[in-house]
């Protein structure tokens, strides 16, 4: 049974992980990324932090965390939103302003990262084929629908990288 405090407690876990990752890169005895948690304005646009870095320039980085990719090997990517009321609304895969997703196969140390526009013509091109089932999961007040995808299809399009994360960031995050 989906437990939204839960899943929301997980959640915050998955953004300090990221955070912390960001952190925790150094270059010659200095901090490599500058973050900073979003703005509110930044937040209803789909980003969790504004990352600063000299190389890069800056970024916006959102973060999800999914507690049932490790047992099904597949990620659920939220494709739409339908308030109580019926008000239906684009899901954070196409919707999300930020430069990278970041999602973590809680409570594994791996993470997918993806730029959202360079997935969106394959997610398109998934609901199009029917290639993947939606699923509907039910929240405090509303629902979504995801679309189903395996892990191994996602890296498989070139645009969906994996990075194992070092097991000390889990620590910090206290993962059980």
């Amino acid at each position: 049974m989906f437990d939204f405090k839960e899943q929301l407690e997980i959640g915050r876990k998955g953004e300090v992980l990221i955070k912390s990752y960001y952190e925790s890169q150094s270059e010659e005895g200095k901090g490599k990324y500058i973050v900073r948690d979003a703005r509110k304005d930044e937040q209803l646009k789909g980003a969790d932090f504004f990352i600063i870095n000299n190389e890069l320039g800056t970024r916006y980085i959102e973060v999800k965390t999914d507690t049932q990719s490790k047992e099904t090997g597949n990620v659920a990517l939220e494709i739409q939103i339908v308030q109580d009321d019926g008000t239906k609304s684009i899901g954070c895969q196409f919707k999300t302003f930020s430069d990278f997703m970041f999602y973590w196969i809680y409570p594994t140390n791996q993470v997918l990262y993806w730029n959202p526009v360079h997935l969106i013509p394959y997610i398109v091109d998934w609901i199009i084929n029917d290639t993947y089932r939606i699923v509907e999961a039910q929240n405090k007040n509303f629902f979504s629908r995801s679309l189903i995808v395996p892990i191994e299809d996602l890296i498989a399009t070139g645009v969906v990288q994996k990075i194992n994360l070092s097991y000390h960031l889990l620590d910090k995050v206290k993962v059980a």
